[in-house]
């Protein structure tokens, strides 16, 4: 888990750079992947703006709605992601990325800033009075 800040964006890139975006938004744009890849916010921001965030994945059948955390995953325009290469046992070789439009903008500098926008908008319930989790647990 590393620590970013809502009002450094670069902060945010050196969590998840571009790289891992590009290489998420390609894994995500399989048909048949069970996994998903993204960024997960795990704290809400501090009275300085930092928060807890971190590259992760899961699976495709968890629920959306979560409460102490905020999952996203990078998703591109079809007309972004290339083509699939096609491979001698079906459509599941790399896929090749696409030049980028010059006309749809940036869609990893949006992604950073619906993150950002997420870890603003982001209340979660503030964690169990540490005396709830002592005493004896049974056995």
């Amino acid at each position: 888990m590393q620590t970013a800040n809502i009002h450094d964006p670069l902060s945010i890139e050196s969590v998840y750079p571009r790289s891992a975006f590009d290489s998420d938004a390609r894994q995500n744009a399989r048909d048949k992947e069970t996994v998903e890849h993204g960024v997960m916010i795990l704290s809400m921001p501090d009275a300085d703006g930092n928060f807890s965030l971190k590259p992760s994945q899961r699976h495709v059948g968890e629920p959306e709605a979560t409460t102490h955390s905020i999952f996203l995953s990078p998703r591109l325009e079809s007309s972004e992601y290339g083509a699939l290469t096609p491979s001698d046992t079906g459509y599941d070789a790399p896929i090749e990325p696409a030049e980028t439009p010059e006309t749809s903008g940036d869609p990893y500098r949006s992604f950073v800033e619906s993150l950002i926008e997420a870890a603003r908008g982001a209340d979660f319930p503030p964690p169990p009075p540490a005396e709830s989790l002592k005493g004896f647990r049974g056995g």
